[in-house]
C-alpha cells in the first residue's frame, strides 16, 4: 500500500472520529449529563474533600467511613445555609422587582433619555439639524427596545419565580442524591480516581492523557479565579451601593457580579457607563462614586489575580478574544464565558503535538496531488 494512501486512509478515520465527536456532544453527553449529573458534580468535590479526609484519617486517627462522612455533612450544612440566605435575598429582590418592574423600567428609560438629551444639547451647537434629529431618532429607538427588554425581562422572572417554587420538591430529591453520591465516592475517591485521567489504572504518557489533564487544570484554574472575582465584586458592591444609597443596589451588584464572569469585560464596563449616564443627568456626586468603586474593584483583581491564578489558561489577549467571539456566536452568553477555555484546549492540543500527524498526512497527499497535476 503506498503511503499517500495510508495518509488519506487516516485522514478519513480522523474525519470520522470528528463525526462521531461532534455527534457525542450533540446528543449523547447532554443524556449522559441529564441522567447522571448529581455524581459528575460529586466528583471534583470530593477531590477537593481529599486534604481534609486524610487529615482526619492520620491525625484523629478515625476510619475512612466516618472521615468521608464528617466533611461531606459539614458541606451540605454549610451550602444549605447559604442555599436558604440566596433564596431569602432573591425572594425579596425578585419580589421587589414584579412590584416595581414598571418603575424601574421607567425610571431607566427617562434617566437614559434625560442624559441623552443632555449630551445632545452640550454639542448641539457644533452638528448640523439633520446629524442631531438622526441621533434624537436613534435614541429614541433604543429607549424604545430597552423598554421591551425590561418588560420583558419582569415577566420571565416571574415566571422563573414560579418555576423555582414548583421545582423545589425535585430539588430536595436533587440535593439529596448529590450528598449521597458525594460521601460514597469521597469513600472510595482512590480506587474512582484510578481510572479518572492521570489515574494509576491510565497511560500517564498518553496524548489524551495529558490532553486531558492539561483541559482540566485550565478549566478549574479559570473557574476558581473567575467565580472567586465574580463573588468578590457581588458582595463589595452590594455593600458599596446600599451604604451610599444607590436605588436596587442588590441588583446593579448582581448584575455586574455576572459580567465579572465574562473575560476581558467585567463589571468596569456597566460601571463607567453608569458613572457616564450621572454626570450626564448632573449627579456627580453618584458618578464619582461609581468610579471610585470601579477603580477600588480594578486595583484589587491586579493585587490579586497572579495570586489566585496559580494556573493560567495559557494563551495569548487575542487568542482568548477570538475564542469570546466565536463563544458568543455559537453559545451565547455561556458560549461567550466558555470560549477562552475552549481556545485554550485547541492550543494545548496544537502545542501537544495532537495534530502533527493530520499535518503530515495533510503534506503527503498535496505533494501527491502536486504530482499528479504536472
Amino acid at each position: 500500500m503506498s503511503e499517500e494512501r495510508k495518509a488519506a486512509e487516516r485522514l478519513l478515520l480522523r474525519l470520522l472520529g470528528l463525526a462521531l465527536a461532534y455527534a457525542a456532544l450533540r446528543w449523547v453527553v447532554p443524556e449522559i449529563w441529564d441522567k447522571l449529573s448529581p455524581f459528575i458534580i460529586a466528583i471534583p468535590i470530593a477531590a477537593a474533600l481529599q486534604p481534609v479526609i486524610r487529615f482526619l484519617q492520620k491525625k484523629i486517627r478515625m476510619k475512612r467511613s466516618p472521615a468521608a462522612l464528617i466533611p461531606v455533612l459539614l458541606l451540605l450544612f454549610v451550602f444549605l445555609g447559604l442555599l436558604i440566605w440566596l433564596f431569602t435575598i432573591g425572594i425579596g429582590q425578585a419580589t421587589r422587582i414584579v412590584n416595581h418592574s414598571g418603575d424601574m423600567v421607567t425610571e431607566t428609560i427617562n434617566s437614559v433619555r434625560e442624559a441623552m438629551n443632555n449630551l445632545l444639547t452640550s454639542i448641539g451647537a457644533s452638528t448640523s439639524p439633520g446629524v442631531e434629529q438622526w441621533i434624537r431618532d436613534a435614541i429614541t429607538d433604543a429607549t424604545e427596545r430597552l423598554r421591551q427588554w425590561g418588560t420583558g425581562f419582569a415577566e420571565q422572572l416571574v415566571t422563573f419565580s414560579i418555576s423555582l417554587a414548583t421545582a423545589m420538591p425535585y430539588c430536595i430529591i436533587y440535593i439529596s442524591f448529590l450528598t449521597i453520591g458525594l460521601y460514597f465516592i469521597s469513600k472510595n475517591y482512590e480506587e474512582i480516581r484510578s481510572y479518572l485521567p492521570g489515574g494509576m489504572r491510565r497511560k500517564q504518557d498518553s496524548t489524551t492523557t495529558k490532553l486531558t489533564n492539561s483541559t482540566l487544570r485550565s478549566l478549574f484554574g479559570y473557574l476558581r479565579v473567575q467565580g472567586t472575582f465574580g463573588l468578590m465584586v457581588w458582595i463589595i458592591s452590594w455593600i458599596y451601593l446600599t451604604v451610599f444609597g444607590f436605588p436596587y443596589a442588590g441588583i446593579i451588584a448582581l448584575c455586574c457580579g455576572i459580567m465579572e464572569l465574562v473575560p476581558m469585560i467585567g463589571s468596569g464596563v456597566p460601571f463607567i457607563v453608569m458613572a457616564v449616564i450621572q454626570f450626564l443627568l448632573g449627579n456627580t456626586r453618584f458618578g464619582i462614586l461609581l468610579l471610585v468603586l470601579t477603580a477600588a474593584l480594578q486595583v484589587l483583581r491586579r493585587v490579586l489575580e497572579p495570586k489566585l491564578m496559580s494556573n493560567r489558561i495559557g494563551i495569548t489577549p487575542l487568542q482568548s478574544l477570538i475564542g469570546m467571539f466565536v463563544g458568543l456566536r455559537y453559545g451565547g452568553i455561556l458560549g461567550l464565558i466558555g470560549g477562552p477555555v475552549l481556545m485554550s484546549v485547541l492550543v494545548g492540543a496544537f502545542k501537544g503535538g495532537l495534530f502533527a500527524s493530520t499535518f503530515r498526512d495533510c503534506h503527503v497527499i498535496s505533494a501527491w496531488m502536486k504530482n499528479r497535476l504536472k
